[in-house]
């Protein structure tokens, strides 16, 4: 994976101190790491601690996963793809993505990811569709059928993290992202009054 495929999932990831459920009943924590049975951090943990973490998630579930593809990619579908394994884990993609990939099929591998949308509810054991995952299967998507060496038209996704953490800091509830043109209710508001 690139570096900037890596940034990516941190920023889909974002980083996070302290232990949280992470939507589906999972105890995670730093940038997307489940907790191991025999982990705890009582106290949380730093992001350098995160980075760690999240270096040994990558050699430990992306890599060999991504060493199983016979097929010859361009780094674009690379960093798709390690994202999708990040998020999804290695089974999943071995039993989806992997055989269509192999025989060439990339309609097919585009298809098998959209599938992944949904998480169980741990709790209630209720299956049920992820936004955040609907968001970042179409970023995934999309980063796969970029032609070599293309570079995508918003920032990084950590951008959009960390400008989202900013503006919900500061009390912004709505935003849409139209093209590159600022979409904040506040900003069509006060330029209909200037």
């Amino acid at each position: 994976m690139s570096p900037r495929g890596l940034e990516r999932i941190r920023g889909h990831e974002a980083f996070v101190s302290k232990t949280y459920d992470d939507g589906v009943g999972n105890r995670t924590i730093g940038y997307g790491h489940m907790l191991r049975p025999e982990e705890s951090f009582p106290g949380g943990i730093t992001e350098a601690q995160a980075r760690e973490l999240f270096e040994r998630d990558v050699a430990r579930i992306v890599n060999p996963a991504l060493e199983r593809i016979k097929v010859p990619l361009t780094q674009n579908q690379i960093d798709a793809l390690g994202s999708f394994i990040y998020n999804v884990g290695q089974g999943n993609f071995s039993r989806s993505v992997l055989p269509e990939l192999n025989v060439g099929d990339h309609k097919g591998v585009i298809a098998r990811m959209r599938e992944f949308v949904r998480g169980r509810n741990q709790r209630t054991g209720e299956r049920i569709t992820l936004r955040g995952l609907l968001r970042r299967r179409g970023e995934e998507v999309a980063l796969y059928n970029a032609p070599e060496g293309s570079v995508s038209a918003g920032p990084p996704a950590s951008d959009w993290s960390r400008a989202a953490r900013r503006l919900l800091a500061k009390g912004v509830q709505t935003l849409r992202v139209v093209g590159l043109r600022c979409s904040f209710d506040h900003c069509r508001q006060s330029r209909s009054l200037s």
